[in-house]
């Protein structure tokens, strides 16, 4: 019969330890709740799991799950916080030691934004929370964090800024910003349209291939988004229907230093969602209202609208509405 595990101590480390399956686990300093700790565990063997993982092996759990059941983008972009992460408290911190002030220390870098500081900081609670969901951990040992607020991305582009984008942009370019600015549809969705997708007036992206992978996602073309995508849907009937100079489809990263250049020239920052931000905005501005706007854009709800209608910009917009929530328009008429 195998013998139990008891509490020692170890003068070196100045600890209360035990040896549970093969594996130490520190019970503290103070003898008495040194064997709480240990009466507690020995009662409940999911709290032994907890103590004898450790964080990198639960990231490197939750990475695998990832990697099966969430797209390519989220993957990397999951596995470079939580990579920078490990690195910053080493492979061998246990869950239960983990404090608010790790993320803190580990995010406050000044190359790091406030909205990277904030995504760094979640990925790691969602991390946390699926080893919860899985059973590897009873609770989070951080439920709770104070994140610093993620920014939204203030730009939008009046119909003068884009004739200046318009005409610094080159060959491929072109039409790929054209379409864009026609339809309001994400950069992505433009990168991997293909013939395939079009029927009609309509773009159409099956689940899978779509944000959130739940629903399909809907493209509206107007007549003059038509025109753009026309003369390609014969040139190309299969893969992706916009391409650079070299023949290849274009990427995030291509996209955004042909921007970069252009930012160079205009004087103002440039970036494919601006392109994005404007539609919407400009679209309430001429009164469509935000249910059929969030249906345009491909949101679920109206809540999302909000951080693309950047109406406080518009100040001659704001005026009149202004005069006509007063109704000092109606009283002069």
């Amino acid at each position: 019969m195998p013998r139990q595990p008891k509490p020692y101590y170890r003068k070196a480390q100045k600890r209360w330890v035990c040896t549970i399956d093969g594996q130490r686990v520190t019970l503290g300093e103070d003898k008495k709740q040194a064997f709480e700790k240990y009466h507690a565990l020995m009662l409940d063997r999911q709290s032994v799991r907890a103590e004898l993982c450790t964080v990198y092996e639960l990231t490197q759990c939750y990475l695998d799950w990832v990697q099966d059941n969430r797209k390519k983008v989220t993957y990397d972009k999951h596995k470079h916080y939580l990579k920078s992460f490990i690195e910053s408290i080493g492979k061998t911190m246990k869950p239960c030691a983990l404090k608010p002030h790790h993320l803190t220390t580990w995010t406050n870098k000044d190359s790091w934004s406030s909205t990277s500081r904030n995504d760094a900081m979640t990925i790691v609670q969602r991390m946390l929370n699926w080893s919860v969901d899985q059973g590897y951990l009873s609770a989070s040992p951080l439920p709770r964090i104070k994140k610093p607020k993620a920014k939204r991305r203030e730009i939008v582009y009046t119909p003068e800024q884009w004739k200046q984008i318009k005409s610094h942009a080159i060959g491929p370019l072109i039409p790929l910003l054209d379409f864009l600015w026609a339809t309001g549809c994400r950069p992505k969705e433009a990168r991997t349209l293909e013939s395939r997708h079009v029927h009609d007036d309509l773009v159409i992206f099956p689940p899978d291939e779509s944000k959130g992978e739940t629903d399909s996602r809907v493209i509206f073309m107007t007549p003059e988004a038509q025109a753009i995508i026309k003369p390609l849907l014969s040139e190309r009937p299969t893969g992706p229907l916009f391409l650079n100079s070299q023949g290849n489809p274009w990427t995030k990263d291509s996209i955004k230093c042909r921007l970069t250049r252009i930012t160079e020239k205009v004087g103002f920052r440039v970036i494919a969602y601006g392109a994005r931000h404007s539609y919407a905005t400009n679209a309430l501005i001429r009164s469509v209202d935000t249910v059929s706007l969030s249906h345009l854009m491909g949101h679920k709800d109206t809540r999302m609208i909000n951080n693309y209608a950047h109406l406080a910009q518009n100040v001659d917009f704001l005026r009149k509405q202004a005069k006509n929530a007063s109704g000092i328009s109606a009283t002069r008429s």
